[in-house]
């Protein structure tokens, strides 16, 4: 049936989302509390500071985000997979209960009536001959 292996749900997801803007909402409440430290300082120091916190959250939270991306979209094609091997065996189960034609025993009847065509059309120019 479906995949036992740790999934990352959509309640997870939330949750870990969640941190993340916790995370950054600390983050912007220690950098005013480090622009008020650093008012003293020259602006251009404080400015080159605030410049590269904000790029290590950028990151971080790209990071976060492409890997939380890759998680959901794998469980998506593991998801997908099973249930596609679900619906294969339950259409299978169906077609030999209703005793139907596979798709490969219809290719085959197709390739027997084409040759038999082919005989019946070379016996008939036989005749005319």
């Amino acid at each position: 049936m479906a995949d036992t292996k740790s999934r990352l749900s959509f309640k997870d997801v939330r949750a870990s989302i969640k941190r993340i803007q916790t995370e950054g909402e600390k983050l912007v409440t220690r950098v005013r509390r480090d622009v008020k430290s650093f008012a003293a300082q020259s602006r251009r120091e404080t400015v080159s500071s605030l410049l590269a916190d904000a790029r290590k959250l950028q990151n971080d939270l790209r990071k976060r985000a492409e890997r939380a991306i890759k998680e959901i979209e794998h469980q998506r094609t593991r998801i997908l997979a099973s249930l596609e091997e679900q619906v294969v065996s339950l259409v299978e189960g169906l077609v030999k209960r209703f005793n139907v034609a596979t798709e490969n025993e219809i290719t085959e009847l197709r390739r027997r009536v084409a040759e038999i065509e082919r005989r019946l059309d070379t016996l008939s120019k036989e005749k005319a001959a």
